[in-house]
């Protein structure tokens, strides 16, 4: 665990030195130098917050493209011009696609 405050006056101080020359003096790297492991400790915590969250999001969108890839596929058949086909429609398939077999029309990837 890390000291908040002493984290927080390192990035005071290193935000004020974009702006003024404070480095140069000898009690600004004193308080740099003693706030510089509880400021480490700090941004790790940051960037492995950072890091979960994207890590979430990959598996957010791995399970997404998962789902995607397991839709079933559902072809049908023109009919072939017979009365009872006329009334109903040609033939239906409805498959998984791990399970196609590569012969059959209903597959996309044949």
């Amino acid at each position: 665990m890390y000291n908040k405050v002493n984290a927080l006056v390192y990035e005071a101080i290193i935000f004020f030195c974009r702006f003024y020359p404070l480095k140069k003096y000898f009690w600004i790297r004193k308080i740099l130098e003693y706030c510089l492991d509880d400021w480490a400790a700090f941004r790790a915590e940051v960037a492995m917050a950072e890091l979960d969250k994207q890590i979430e999001d990959l598996h957010k969108a791995w399970d997404k493209e998962q789902l995607e890839r397991q839709k079933p596929i559902y072809s049908e058949d023109a009919s072939d011009g017979s009365e009872a086909q006329k009334l109903l429609g040609g033939a239906m398939r409805l498959s998984s696609p791990w399970t196609v077999d590569k012969r059959e029309p209903s597959d996309p990837h044949v």
